[in-house]
């Protein structure tokens, strides 16, 4: 009895993910949240997301607390993340199995999210789109079955695609 309890309790807690996302008023840390919150749903997964930011000022902190499993979520406070993506150095300074940061942010895996952003497309602000291509590639979603122009803001929507997909290509170590 106890062995399979414990074999239960394991399997209800090894699925469960927990991603952070963490930058400043203005790199759209809620639309890349959103976006990965509703692709999740979309694949049939129960998602919680929250947020944590002052809406009243420009370039301040915000962070995006996003939970899923296969299975209802009971607890979706988060104390370590499995991943946390951290798009600025404002951005918390949390536990995590995984960081993955704009150049200069992070030790663990270091992404010109910026300068990409700017090499490709003109504009830093894309940094958060090729940031979520790269989060689709490491937790394993295959963005060909995805709908990602249903989820996404029609502002921008091609350089968005692209983007997203320039992040997912990204060989930087073996995934």
């Amino acid at each position: 009895l106890n062995l399979s309890l414990n074999l239960w309790i394991l399997s209800g807690k090894t699925f469960m993910k927990r991603i952070v996302f963490t930058g400043v008023g203005g790199q759209s840390v809620r639309v890349i949240s959103h976006v990965l919150a509703m692709a999740l749903k979309e694949l049939g997964y129960e998602v919680t997301l929250l947020f944590d930011y002052d809406s009243s000022i420009r370039n301040t902190r915000i962070s995006a607390y996003l939970t899923y499993n296969q299975k209802p979520i009971e607890n979706p406070m988060i104390d370590e993340a499995d991943i946390l993506v951290r798009l600025h150095q404002k951005g918390d300074q949390l536990i995590a199995q995984k960081t993955i940061c704009d150049t200069g942010l992070c030790t663990d895996e270091e992404v010109p999210f910026g300068m990409i952003g700017i090499e490709k497309f003109g504009l830093a602000i894309f940094a958060n789109m090729v940031a979520l291509g790269r989060l689709f590639r490491l937790i394993g979603l295959d963005i060909s079955h995805l709908e990602l122009e249903k989820l996404l803001p029609k502002s921008y929507l091609k350089e968005n695609l692209k983007a997203i997909q320039l992040g997912y290509d990204l060989n930087l170590y073996e995934d």
